[in-house]
């Protein structure tokens, strides 16, 4: 574990999800590459829900080639990952350095990630939306999944368990709920700079009726209540309806869109 760490703190080849990687140290879907004794490379792949496997921790040192490494860990990860029932894995290139390697091991970018950033506190005026906001609790997950997987497509659901951890850990989780029925939710969380928004959904039903606007407006709040001053999230840069909202709600693009990667398994 603290041979990872090390790698993950001195390589320019950062870790392209974040993940509780820990919690699968000795398992057949995390693959440790050693050179002469020395640990270079750490790959972690895991079907969280669904049929996606999502690279969750990927780090190599900077003086191994990125197509080898790929060479030497691919193909018993493709088949651990398929005995899983996982069809699809998916990277994020964060950092821009796994892209081209990837890309000769029959990996398609399918997206890609933009990140917005806001400054100040301003909000627009909020429409008037009939909607309980309240503290999600962890009888509230079952309906908290339901609407992840109705809200987003497979490469982007996540599991109950996921999101119980999520509750746990977040500065603050919320549901929306309309007619005694969670109907939307939204996750904040401190990070290393400020706040960040890590999940924002609304059930295919109620969209476009004011309640994403209600969920992050709250978030917000809540985030500078903790004197949390910058705050972040993610999102799809086709995703065109998040991307209004979110600039609606004053944010604006921060840094370089993240590629995203996907190949069948």
């Amino acid at each position: 574990m603290l041979a990872i760490r090390h790698l993950l703190a001195s390589t320019h080849r950062p870790s392209v999800h974040n993940w509780p990687w820990e919690e699968h140290l000795g398992q057949d879907v995390f693959l440790l590459t050693l050179l002469e004794g020395r640990p270079v490379g750490a790959l972690l792949a895991w079907p969280d829900t669904g049929p996606v496997a999502w690279a969750r921790l990927a780090v190599l040192a900077r003086d191994v080639p990125a197509e080898a490494w790929l060479d030497r860990v691919l193909v018993p990860l493709r088949v651990t990952l398929r005995c899983l029932g996982a069809r699809l894995l998916a990277w994020m290139d964060l950092g821009e350095w796994a892209g081209e390697a990837l890309q000769a091991h029959g990996f398609h970018q399918s997206t890609r990630l933009t990140t917005l950033l806001k400054e100040d506190r301003r909000l627009p005026p909020l429409p008037s939306v009939r909607a309980r906001l309240r503290a999600a609790e962890a009888a509230d997950i079952a309906e908290v999944a339901r609407v992840d997987r109705a809200a987003f497509t497979p490469p982007w659901w996540l599991s109950a368990r996921t999101l119980e951890r999520m509750r746990r850990q977040a500065a603050c989780f919320l549901v929306a709920e309309r007619q005694g029925r969670c109907v939307g939710y939204v996750a904040g969380e401190r990070s290393d700079f400020g706040g960040h928004i890590s999940r924002l959904a609304v059930a295919p039903r109620w969209q476009g009726q004011g309640l994403g606007r209600l969920l992050l407006s709250e978030a917000l709040s809540h985030l500078w209540g903790l004197g949390i001053v910058e705050v972040m999230l993610n999102t799809q840069e086709s995703n065109q309806s998040s991307c209004r909202l979110y600039q609606r709600m004053g944010f604006r693009t921060y840094g370089w869109p993240v590629g995203v990667y996907e190949r069948l398994l």
